[in-house]
């Protein structure tokens, strides 16, 4: 319940739109940060639902992570590449 069914993900650089659809009862979010660790943007914390939010992603590397407290250190962050 604490994992995002990906890991790694990918896009052009520009503006990115995040689509993050929760089947759980448990809220959760997206939340996008740069290599200098700078949120940059993400979604609002939905439960059994979906939500969505655009980021202006530069060519390079992101983590992307779960921002509710204790989410992230078990397990709810991945990569996100923007080419």
């Amino acid at each position: 319940d604490l994992a995002y069914d990906q890991k790694d993900a990918s896009t052009k650089a520009g503006s990115v739109t995040i689509d993050f659809d929760n089947r759980q009862a448990t809220s959760h979010d997206v939340k996008i940060e740069d290599s200098s660790g700078q949120e940059i943007g993400g979604t609002d914390l939905v439960s059994s639902g979906t939500a969505n939010a655009t980021v202006d992603l530069q060519a390079g590397s992101y983590t992307f992570f779960c921002s509710v407290p204790g989410h992230r250190e078990a397990g709810m962050e991945g990569t996100l590449t923007a080419n």
